[in-house]
């Protein structure tokens, strides 16, 4: 029973070591920076556990390019929908779990997610967007 339970303890010291040795965002988000695709890599590895169609955490947020999830959301304005971003809104971690992420990124992210058809009126509606790029 001892050996049992040092044998555990071992292996969740190298599992929790290598997953420590293996997650790198500044390493990534440094290698995107400036991409034309950039926000879409940052959803991809940072957003799609909870915006995906079929999330791995359904926490109910809303669907990456699903216009019925974030309509209401933008009609409430661009500047509180990233400052939400910024701070967090309920399971939502503040800068969506991406603390490495500069503001220009968290922008970036934000529109990748939104559907095609909000996404300059997203830019618009934001007071001071200018100052993020």
């Amino acid at each position: 029973m001892r050996y049992k339970i040092i044998t555990y303890i071992i292996l969740l010291i190298f599992t929790s070591l290598s997953w420590s040795a293996s997650h790198h965002p500044n390493a990534f988000l440094q290698k995107i920076r400036g991409e034309d695709q950039e926000g879409e890599a940052i959803v991809q590895h940072f957003c799609s556990n909870c915006h995906s169609a079929n999330p791995l955490i359904p926490l109910g947020a809303p669907q990456i390019a699903n216009k019925n999830d974030w309509e209401f959301r933008l009609k409430k304005g661009s500047n509180l929908l990233f400052m939400h971003t910024q701070e967090g809104l309920n399971a939502m971690p503040p800068r969506g779990g991406c603390f490495e992420c500069t503001d220009k990124q968290l922008l970036l992210a934000i529109i990748a997610m939104l559907p095609v058809t909000y996404q300059k009126s997203f830019i618009s509606d934001l007071k001071d967007y200018n100052k993020y790029n």
